[in-house]
């Protein structure tokens, strides 16, 4: 009687491992990360106003291929200071849409390309740098003579998404 027990647990218990694994593959087949939707973005859908502000002018600078995308960088400068920082594109990764905003606010607060960048993401801050150097250099190019920001009245990227 006790050999029969153990028999039948035994088909009983590889018959739930066997389902509950397949189960979990079919789970995580269909949970392969899908475009987002316009309803699932969090960014927001309103255009940023610091592109409109009387006098100022905004620069992207050249794209820098990482393996996993395109990074560019876009400043807006006033007066001589980089008054903004954006990241229009940005690599379709996760240590790279994580590293977005720290780089976009160590340079903002750098008011030039003299950043850390971010651990993890040392393809995207690499590129990021490169592509705000180009941004700078392209200012200077156009009579823009760009000085470090020393005041607290920059933008950051929490009021850029606002």
């Amino acid at each position: 009687m006790l050999s029969f027990i153990s028999k039948n647990l035994q088909k009983f218990l590889i018959f739930f491992f066997a389902t509950t694994s397949v189960v979990l593959v079919i789970i995580g087949v269909t949970r392969v990360k899908k475009p987002p939707t316009l309803a699932d973005s969090t960014l927001p859908l309103t255009p940023s106003p610091l592109g409109d502000i009387a006098g100022a002018t905004v620069i992207d600078g050249a794209g820098y291929e990482t393996p996993w995308g395109n990074t560019v960088a876009s400043i807006t400068v006033k007066d001589g200071k980089i008054i903004a920082v954006k990241m229009p594109t940005v690599p379709n990764s996760p240590p790279s849409v994580y590293a977005e905003p720290f780089l976009v606010d160590q340079a903002l607060k750098a008011g030039g390309t003299n950043i850390q960048g971010v651990s993890g993401a040392t393809y995207t801050s690499f590129a990021f740098q490169s592509s705000l150097e180009n941004a700078i250099a392209t200012a200077k190019s156009q009579g823009q003579s760009i000085v470090p920001n020393t005041t607290a009245n920059v933008a950051t990227s929490a009021q850029v998404s606002r």
